[in-house]
């Protein structure tokens, strides 16, 4: 009768039982409704344009609660969770359940971006406008609801941290989950409609990519585009700084300065906007940058390591190989010239007798 080792026991022993895993599940899908009643009011409330903005003291608490939640989760989880239960099993459900979630909430705001600028009359560029075709369109809405998903997106680090993935919560994750929330309080705040768009239709596209890798991931689907994620990253940075110049550019030449009470903010809200915006933008791709030369440069390194130890050790059982052949051949070789002595030897016999 076969025995379990105490390490395979203690494994089997930490497996989560289903109803623990869709419970865990069902938590999350609370969370997301809580989230979306907040997130999703209705469309003649957007804040920022119809409504009153929230207060700087909204994104401070939230942002205060993340960064102090990290290590007490990070304590919670090594004290309590782990020793008890598989956490990356008793997660799977629902880290499947968000990343699809992310897919459809990004894939949305694409849609609705893209749609007001092709369908609804939103200008491509040029705009600081708050009524109208601003709130018509439905673009600062999407906006709205991008800048709310920048909270719900703390749940990446979350999940990192209930399943021991401490060498992913580096100061990189940190700092841009933080910081990008802000940045998008400041837009929102001061120059909600108009060209706030472009930023965010194109995280939402980056978005739509990367949670669908990681939900494709969680079913152990091959996914090849991992390394082109942040690539993509980088050329979103890039495209938003671009961007940005020539909205400044443009709204310093060719439209008024002064702010309109309720129509439109000043050319110095804008600015500041802007500015935020672009540095927000060129530390990520500072930082974005030195992630992927370590990450890829590593990985060629360990590539070519291992190529290299595939070579010797080819060339090793190359030159085994040959010895062996080496070795049979000279055996066959003295077998040969044995014979051939021998019939020598008897051939000389003969003819002597013969004599």
């Amino acid at each position: 009768m076969c025995r379990r080792t105490p390490s395979t026991a203690a494994a089997s022993d930490k497996t989560p039982s289903t109803l623990a895993r869709f419970t865990t599940a069902s938590i999350l899908v609370a969370v997301l409704s809580v989230w979306g009643y907040f997130a999703y009011p209705p469309r003649d409330a957007t804040p920022g344009l119809t409504t009153e903005m929230q207060s700087y003291k909204v994104p401070l608490a939230l942002t205060a609660f993340y960064l102090v939640s990290l290590p007490t989760l990070k304590w919670f989880t090594e004290t309590y969770l782990a020793p008890k239960y598989d956490m990356k099993l008793l997660l799977t459900e629902s880290m499947i359940i968000y990343n699809v979630a992310q897919v459809f909430l990004n894939g949305w705001m694409v849609y609705a971006i893209i749609d007001a600028l092709v369908y609804r009359g939103h200008p491509f560029i040029g705009s600081r406008s708050l009524t109208g075709v601003a709130i018509s369109s439905g673009s600062s809405y999407a906006v709205w609801v991008h800048y709310c998903d920048k909270y719900l997106e703390f749940f990446d680090t979350y999940f990192m941290i209930l399943r021991g993935n401490m060498k992913q919560v580096s100061f990189l994750h940190i700092y841009h989950h933080t910081t990008i929330a802000w940045a998008w309080w400041i837009a929102i705040t001061y120059s909600p409609g108009g060209d706030v768009y472009f930023g965010a239709l194109l995280n939402s596209i980056i978005h739509v990519m990367m949670y669908a890798y990681y939900a494709l991931a969680l079913m152990k689907v091959q996914c090849p585009w991992k390394r082109f994620l942040t690539q993509a990253q980088l050329l979103q940075f890039t495209s938003v700084v671009v961007y940005t110049g020539f909205t400044g550019y443009t709204h310093y030449t060719k439209l008024p300065h002064e702010a309109i009470a309720g129509e439109q903010p000043s050319i110095q809200e804008y600015f500041m906007c802007c500015g935020v915006q672009v540095f927000e933008m060129v530390s990520l791709f500072v930082l974005f940058s030195i992630f992927y030369k370590k990450s890829y440069s590593k990985k060629n390194k360990e590539a070519k390591a291992k190529e290299d130890d595939q070579c010797q050790k080819a060339m090793g059982e190359i030159s085994i190989a040959a010895k062996e052949v080496a070795g049979h051949a000279a055996k066959d070789a003295g077998k040969v010239l044995a014979s051939a002595s021998k019939v020598v030897k008897r051939t000389g016999a003969s003819s002597i007798n013969a004599m």
